[in-house]
């Protein structure tokens, strides 16, 4: 009876494991796919890609429905990612709303920036986006990773 309790729960735990392998790899990857986005906005705002607020709006739209997409993806007990290396500090859990609130600022200043008419506005409102990312990096991501 023993061994069999014992098997129960080391096939519970390998299935929680590989139910929230999911929620890491697609958080993983959206934060991955912010680079294309990132990297077009900066060259719009440095002059080495013609500005146009449609190309500036394209890439703002896509970095803040990225994070929308990305904010829900901590449910409880992907904290210690099993077989998946994750990043994520203990406080996205500890202190939800403030990681909400964070990925929020980050979407609605990537929608304003995404609004500038001309491209001195528009450097401005992705350098306070850039400041979201380093914010929210220095106080929900592990810094070895």
């Amino acid at each position: 009876m023993k061994k069999f309790a014992l098997a129960v729960l080391a096939l519970a735990t390998i299935g929680a494991t590989a139910a929230f392998a999911g929620p890491i790899e697609e958080r993983q990857a959206i934060m991955k796919g912010f680079g294309v986005p990132l990297k077009d906005a900066t060259g719009l705002s440095r002059g080495t890609t013609p500005y146009t607020p449609a190309a500036a709006k394209a890439d703002m739209d896509q970095l803040s429905a990225n994070m929308d997409k990305f904010v829900v993806l901590f449910p409880k007990g992907t904290e210690a990612g099993g077989a998946v290396k994750t990043g994520a500090l203990p406080v996205i859990w500890s202190d939800a709303a403030g990681f909400k609130a964070a990925a929020a600022k980050f979407s609605a200043d990537a929608k304003a920036a995404g609004g500038s008419a001309d491209a001195t506005a528009f450097a401005a409102g992705l350098k306070t986006v850039q400041a979201d990312c380093g914010g929210c990096h220095k106080t929900y991501r592990a810094s070895n990773n």
